[in-house]
């Protein structure tokens, strides 16, 4: 492909990742498939968030260079992202095989109007041994589709409301276009009745379910006929607590639930659980509800037909008299004293509409990774989060965008403002999302309270469907409150709950058993955290806990986060260590825990008291991870002077891998204890034809990484039109690069990225570091196992790494040496093959033949 041909004005930085997207396209359709995949490659590694059709895009290139588990993956993170997306369904169907196959067959099958896309998706179906099938398409007025089956036995169709049902039957259709090869099928259409309650719509034959859709409600309730709930208690009374559940599958879930929910009512007075058994399907489930029922140790309502969330929400909820209700998911943990404090931390709270208590799974209120579902503590354990967080985080309540559902508190006030759950959303996603919305457009607070906490399984009833049902809904919800997308993206972004959370962990760190303590890495950058992590996964290898002190810069500040890589706790602790007070809190946590030993990367990049203060209290190594204790990166030229103290009092100099360790030798004159690691797995890449791609490793994102990558492709331009770089990380400035012919920047990469980006981008050679080393970086690690060849420092002469493809740089050679070494490596392949050579710059390229 010539220079022309690449040409691509990426000037606009909004719009780049649009740009992005139409040059992927371009390329696709003249299929030049490398260009293509790196093309959708980037834009899947910048803001905005690439949806679908991104990595569709980039699927498409990667299976063009028949890269099929990569292509598969990115098919799969598409149907993630949006899983009605047919086009994602079509490939996945086309190229998967197994689950995943087979449920894109379902998507297609269901949705598509392709008849032969769907005839394509039923023959999968039934070679997978599923003989039947349904697609229901529904409005307010009407249902329509189709049923498929084997056997002799016709289908039924029954639609079920509140306390009526009709039911139909649907004769095979011998002209169905569906009908063939012995499969039988019938189309319906049928009027829906008005109804302010949702609906349940089930096919079924021989007594085996076909297909089982809850369809929202078609009209709205009449208000008018609602009769007034009792006013909440006045003059101090404190006001009855309904806490409500609704059940219908997972026995061990819910009969821990409930029990637990016991034991917090027994301790909370005036409170009783009110259970819907949701036309539960299983036996065991109705035996457990019914004997607690007979016992009076709960209210049961039962329910004829499975009316869904919202449906035994509401029922509940009409059930209710005065006072306040918490809406309970089956699959929770309760603490003792939980409904107690919660309620007591509203009750002192004003305007409260809606309070959700901190969880292991509760989406903003998750602890410890927040948005994210961590495990499950045990019933001990969620015991123990909840009595500290009562300790840490007593009379606090965040306001948060909305509640969340798994333990929704909601005020007799706030009901009587907003009544109930909303029934036109699709089957129990985000329903209680949009009660919140409701409710702070009637002038109620969502909250937080971040001094109860309960545990939280996480929803198992809809498996990979849920996900689809969350954004369908999510889409309404957007469309019908403009303003919450953005209010979620502040709140994330200013994350209001951290210093809760921080406060909750420094109480569980400090309830920790005193036995060996851990490991602490302090680092100062991003390269030194990476560092810092593989350390820690080091460490945890030989049972040893690790935690990373990171150090940056902001202004005046220097915070100072205290993480386990491993999504431990801590994970919210930030210490401003540009004040005495921060340095002495981090000292006293550190001392606290009985740190075993510190380990110190990156002393130039930490703030001087702050590390006088650590290296004083605490032994600590010093792991090497640049140059930046040596005089000069040359041979012998022995460490700086400002470092000496340091170095005199650590207890042994640390590095990982034969890098650091060559380099403190051979630098430094020190000798360092390599610490133990197992090197990644070598991997084999397909030779490829074509231009030379040189793979630039960027760390740093700095200026001079910048100004060495813009001079090398100003020379490799001149020596070949055709070479390229693919610079793996991001630079200084991504788009001035990217308006280069010659070079593409890929963004931030992980390391079991590697080998798809060297097959995608068909790098035939690599250049590990610019200026600034960094030893034991695992993407250095993973870059040299893919075989290679690799420009890099050469130290001192490593037996291990001695191959004659690779480049040795010297060290301490500058920019412009090393930007002629580099060239003369990488245009080596144009002079050994000079059909591939651009003429008019012959004379001008030195050769350097073996």
């Amino acid at each position: 492909m010539t220079a022309d041909a690449r040409r691509i004005a990426f000037t606009s930085r909004t719009l780049h990742h649009v740009d992005l997207e139409r040059a992927a396209v371009g390329a696709l359709e003249a299929r030049n498939f490398r260009r293509a995949f790196a093309l959708a490659d980037r834009r899947c590694r910048i803001l905005p968030h690439p949806g679908a059709r991104a990595h569709l895009l980039r699927a498409e290139a990667l299976f063009h260079l028949d890269l099929r588990d990569a292509a598969l993956a990115c098919v799969a993170r598409a149907i993630e992202l949006e899983p009605d997306d047919l086009v994602a369904a079509r490939r996945m169907m086309a190229w998967g095989d197994g689950p995943q196959q087979i449920e894109a067959a379902r998507s297609v099958a269901r949705r598509d109007d392709d008849p032969d896309s769907v005839r394509s998706a039923l023959l999968l179906l039934e070679q997978s041994g599923q003989d039947s099938c349904a697609r229901v398409d529904f409005l307010d007025e009407e249902v329509k589709g189709w049923v498929t089956w084997r056997g002799a036995d016709d289908p039924h169709l029954s639609l079920a409301q509140a306390n009526q049902s009709s039911t139909i039957q649907l004769p095979a259709d011998p002209r169905h276009g569906f009908a063939l090869d012995g499969r039988r099928a019938a189309s319906f259409r049928l009027i829906r009745p008005a109804s302010a309650t949702s609906q349940r719509l089930e096919i079924t034959q021989a007594d085996r379910v076909i297909a089982s859709i809850q369809l929202p409600a078609n009209r709205a309730p009449d208000r008018r006929s609602t009769p007034q709930r009792p006013a909440r208690a006045r003059n101090g009374e404190t006001p009855p607590l309904t806490v409500i559940i609704p059940v219908y599958r997972d026995l061990a879930a819910t009969r821990a639930c409930i029990e637990s929910a016991l034991t917090a009512v027994a301790c909370t007075p005036g409170s009783t659980i009110l259970v819907v058994d949701d036309a539960t399907p299983e036996p065991d489930i109705k035996r457990l509800l019914g004997g607690l029922a007979a016992e009076l140790r709960i209210r049961l309502l039962t329910n004829e037909h499975n009316l869904g969330f919202v449906g035994a929400v509401n029922r509940a909820l009409g059930a209710t008299g005065a006072g306040d209700v918490v809406l309970l998911n089956s699959d929770t943990i309760v603490p003792k004293y939980a409904l107690q404090r919660l309620r007591s931390a509203v009750q002192s709270t004003p305007r409260v509409g809606t309070a959700t208590p901190l969880s292991n799974n509760g989406e903003y209120t998750s602890f410890p990774v927040p948005n994210r579902s961590n495990p499950l503590p045990s019933p001990s354990e969620i015991e123990l989060l909840d009595e500290l967080a009562g300790r840490a985080n007593s009379g606090i309540a965040i306001d948060i965008p909305n509640g969340i559902g798994f333990c929704l508190y909601i005020t007799r006030e706030c009901l009587d403002a907003v009544r109930e759950l909303s029934d036109d959303f699709y089957r129990g996603y985000l329903e209680d999302v949009d009660f919140c919305l409701r409710a702070a457009e009637a002038g109620f607070r969502n909250v937080c309270i971040p001094s109860v906490f309960v545990g939280h399984e996480g929803s198992r009833s809809f498996l990979g469907e849920k996900r689809s049902l969350v954004l369908r809904n999510l889409r309404v919800l957007e469309h019908r409150y403009r303003r919450y997308a953005t209010e979620c993206a502040a709140f994330l972004l200013a994350d209001p709950l951290r210093d809760c959370r921080a406060a909750l962990e420094l109480k569980l760190l400090s309830n920790e058993p005193r036995g060996d303590g851990p490991h602490v890495i302090v680092c100062g950058s991003s390269v030194g955290r990476e560092i810092a992590i593989r350390r820690c996964r080091q460490l945890a290898k030989d049972d040893q806990r690790g935690l990373v002190v990171h150090v940056r810069s902001e202004g005046q500040r220097q915070p100072a986060a205290i993480f386990d890589p491993d999504g431990g706790v801590p994970q919210s602790i930030a210490l401003d260590v540009a004040t005495d007070e921060g340095r002495e809190t981090l000292l006293t946590l550190l001392t606290d825990l009985k740190v075993r030993l510190l380990e110190i990367a990156e002393p130039n990049r930490l703030p001087a008291a702050g590390l006088a203060l650590l290296t004083q209290r605490f032994a600590y190594d010093l792991l090497i991870t640049d140059t930046a204790l040596a005089t000069r990166a040359a041979i012998g030229s022995g460490s700086d002077p400002d470092w000496t103290d340091l170095i005199a009092g650590a207890r042994r100099m640390a590095v990982i891998g034969d890098d650091g360790a060559a380099f403190s030798g051979a630098v430094l004159g020190l000798q360092a204890v390599r610490l133990s690691d197992t090197p990644a797995p070598p991997t084999q890449h397909h030779a490829v034809d074509g231009p030379a791609r040189l793979g630039l490793l960027a760390l740093h994102a700095g200026a001079a990484e910048f100004r060495f990558i813009r001079a090398l492709s100003d020379h490799m331009a001149a020596a070949d039109e055709d070479a390229e770089i693919t610079v793996l990380g991001t630079t200084l400035d991504d788009l001035k690069l990217m308006q280069r012919t010659n070079v593409v920047v890929a963004g931030d990469v992980t390391v079991d990225e590697i080998a798809t980006l060297i097959e995608g981008h068909g790098i035939t050679k690599l250049v590990l570091d610019i200026g600034q080393p960094a030893f034991g970086h695992p993407l250095v690690d993973a870059l040299l196992a893919t075989g290679l060849p690799a420009a890099a420092t050469e130290w001192i002469a490593t037996p291990s790494r001695s191959r004659t493809a690779d480049l040795k740089l010297q060290p301490g050679s500058d920019a412009d040496a090393t930007i002629a070494a580099v060239l003369d490596w990488v245009v080596e392949d144009v002079l050994l093959h000079p059909d591939r050579r651009n003429g008019r710059h012959r004379r001008q390229v030195g050769a350097r033949l073996p």
